[in-house]
């Protein structure tokens, strides 16, 4: 069976001790999935230590090589790093100018390297091209990641100033240029690190312990391979930055013992470690979106099928065949009569001995005493989440991604929902969907901190393979309300899933 895996084009420097550099590129994409193709920028003469020669290559060169690359692969997701001289500055944003072009969906990570890392620090490029870089490469880069040394040589701003106000003076860049701003705070002297992701609407902050680790070696190098590697694999922006934290945060725990001075960083292979993830931040927290204590936990023995309807007559059909965990989702809001719906919904939840959730109607939810209520990311922006967990009621959030569930997992809810899986009929995704194979990495990486719900397009013949990934519950919509006969396909379902759970584990 062949496998075809992403490409990632490399711009960058040649390291003679593989801690930085192209080299480092590949390890860290082949230790993510990634084919990395390299475009030598110059030639170091380094170690842990020190940098003692860097030679940029002739300009006729630096072509060529982007030229025979493209003659026979294009690229998925491009990472651009040392570019030692203007000649080369120039040169490089040609020819992103012409991938740009011609695809426009490869999206270009641009880390700002100036100076080493290492013991030295020494300056990589020439001092005169600090102030072209901006200029030259801003209208052909998707992501920028330079910590707080490079952002004051670039820019001339300080970073040792609020996000708001960073964003405020980034104005005429941001309106200028499509690309977002990645602050790292990897030199900050606070125990937690945060780094911000500013563009001109938005300032989303990834927050992580600060680990006290001397193998702290090409940590940007790192992160901004890893970001490209994984918006190579197809996931959007968030996404992928969510998992390059997390996969920093893995490589940081792993130790390297290689030659003196600071070490390397390790290969902790793809982020399934749920302790590993940032915590989602903004400058100003809402308090809403923020708990300190952990929701009431599911009875994981009535987890299972987990049929979402938009009745209590359905409601109340599918419990009759045996199913103990199930959604009331009443689209219409000015129902006159959802507040009685949800009334006979719980009910009919006791009577049945059925975890039954409310969808939305948070305050309704309490009011009458639900068992649990399940809201969507949009909601937790205006949803009192102190008010239900204090009511004892039971959350489930609904997630499309890495950067979802770090943000639903900081909130410690009763359950994640995982979705959309495939394709659904049922309402409009603003996203994709996520296939099994991203399905089976969010169970691995939830499973025993949170119960997981797989829900989107899921039906009979699908239904063996996603309960095969892990997930504790599988939500389906159709394939019981659509069925010749809704009552004998809920008990098949049931029977099905009980199955291929028992075969998982």
């Amino acid at each position: 069976m062949s496998i075809k895996p992403p490409v990632v084009w490399c711009v960058g420097e040649s390291d003679s001790s593989a801690n930085v550099g192209l080299q480092a590129d590949l390890g860290t994409g082949q230790d993510l999935g990634c084919h990395v193709q390299t475009i030598v920028t110059c030639i170091t003469a380094q170690n842990h230590k020190e940098v003692r020669s860097v030679e940029a290559v002739s300009l006729s060169m630096f072509d060529e090589q982007w030229q025979t690359l493209l003659d026979d692969v294009p690229p998925d997701a491009i990472k651009v790093s040392l570019l030692p001289s203007i000649e080369i500055v120039k040169a490089c944003s040609i020819w992103l100018k012409r991938i740009k072009a011609d695809f426009p969906t490869v999206l270009v990570v641009f880390d700002p390297v100036i100076a080493a890392s290492c013991e030295s620090g020494n300056l990589l490029q020439q001092d005169s091209v600090g102030a072209s870089l901006l200029e030259s490469l801003l209208p052909y880069v998707d992501v920028i990641t330079p910590n707080s040394i490079e952002f004051e040589r670039l820019t001339g701003l300080s970073a040792q100033q609020s996000v708001v106000d960073i964003q405020g003076q980034l104005a005429a860049y941001l309106s200028s240029s499509r690309c977002a701003w990645l602050l790292k705070a990897g030199h900050s002297n606070s125990e937690q690190a945060t780094d911000w992701l500013v563009n001109r609407d938005s300032i989303i902050g990834f927050a992580c312990e600060k680990l006290v680790v001397q193998n702290t070696r090409g940590t940007g190098d790192a992160l901004s391979i890893a970001l490209a590697g994984f918006i190579a694999h197809g996931y959007d922006l968030l996404d992928a930055m969510t998992m390059a934290q997390a996969y920093i945060t893995g490589a940081l725990k792993t130790d390297v013992e290689i030659g003196k001075g600071i070490g390397s960083l390790g290969r902790p292979g793809w982020p399934l470690q749920i302790e590993n993830l940032p915590a989602i931040v903004s400058p100003n927290m809402n308090t809403k979106a923020s708990t300190t204590l952990p929701f009431a936990k599911m009875d994981l023995k009535k987890m299972g099928l987990y049929p979402v309807v938009d009745s209590v007559d359905w409601l109340e059909r599918v419990l009759k065949q045996g199913v103990k965990i199930a959604q009331l989702r009443i689209k219409d809001p000015d129902d006159a009569d959802l507040e009685s719906k949800i009334q006979q919904a719980i009910t009919l939840g006791k009577e049945y001995g059925a975890q039954v959730f409310i969808n939305d109607y948070w305050q309704q939810a309490i009011a009458f005493g639900a068992y649990g209520v399940h809201l969507g990311q949009e909601d937790l922006d205006v949803a009192d989440l102190e008010k239900i967990q204090a009511a004892g009621l039971r959350l489930g959030i609904s997630t499309h991604g890495y950067y979802e569930i770090a943000r639903a997992q900081s909130i410690q809810p009763s359950y994640i929902a995982l979705g959309h899986i495939y394709p659904t009929q049922t309402k409009d995704m603003p996203s994709q969907p996520q296939g099994l194979t991203r399905l089976a990495h969010y169970a691995t990486l939830l499973k025993g901190a949170f119960p997981t719900v797989a829900i989107g397009g899921i039906n009979a013949e699908r239904l063996p393979s996603v309960t095969q990934t892990g997930v504790d519950s599988v939500a389906l919509v159709t394939a019981i309300t659509k069925a010749v006969n809704p009552e004998s396909a809920t008990r098949s379902l049931i029977m099905s899933f009980e199955q291929y759970a028992r075969d998982e584990s």
